[in-house]
C-alpha cells in the first residue's frame, strides 16, 4: 500500500486527490473508496492502493493513518457499551440536512402562497 496526504477534497462532488509521499504523484479518489470512519479532510495522512485507469492514476481502498478505524475491519469487535455517545455530525451531513430543510421550506411556502391565491380568487369572484 502507498502512503500519501489528501491534497484536495470536494465533499459536494464526492471526490478528491491524494499526493503520494514517495513520488509526489497525484491520485484521484472517489468517496466510495474511503475506508475510514471519520470525515475526509485536506491534509489527512492516508494509505491506499494505487492503480492506473484509463483516466489516469487512481487510489482505491483509501484508509486514514491516524487510527480512526476501518469500515471493513476483520478484527473481533468488543461488545458495545449500554449507552453510546452520539457521534458529532460531519460538515457534509449538516449541509445535506440544511439543504433538505430549505427544500421543504420552499415547498411549504409555495403551498401557502397557492392557498392564499385560491382564497383571494374565491372571495373576489362574483
Amino acid at each position: 500500500m502507498a502512503k500519501g496526504t489528501i491534497k484536495r477534497y470536494d465533499f459536494r462532488k464526492g471526490f478528491g486527490f491524494i499526493s503520494d509521499d514517495s513520488s509526489g504523484k497525484d491520485f484521484f479518489f472517489h468517496k466510495s473508496e474511503w475506508q475510514g470512519d471519520g470525515p475526509i479532510r485536506q491534509g489527512l495522512a492516508v494509505e491506499f492502493d494505487d492503480k492506473d485507469s484509463d483516466k489516469g492514476p487512481q487510489a482505491e481502498a483509501v484508509m486514514p493513518l491516524d487510527g480512526s478505524g476501518s469500515k471493513s475491519s476483520n478484527h473481533k469487535k468488543s461488545p458495545k457499551p449500554a449507552k453510546v455517545a452520539a457521534k458529532p455530525a460531519t460538515l457534509e451531513d449538516r449541509l445535506a440536512s440544511l439543504e433538505s430543510a430549505v427544500g421543504t421550506w420552499k415547498i411549504l411556502s409555495l403551498l401557502a402562497l397557492a392557498g392564499v391565491i385560491a382564497l383571494a380568487v374565491e372571495r373576489f369572484a362574483f
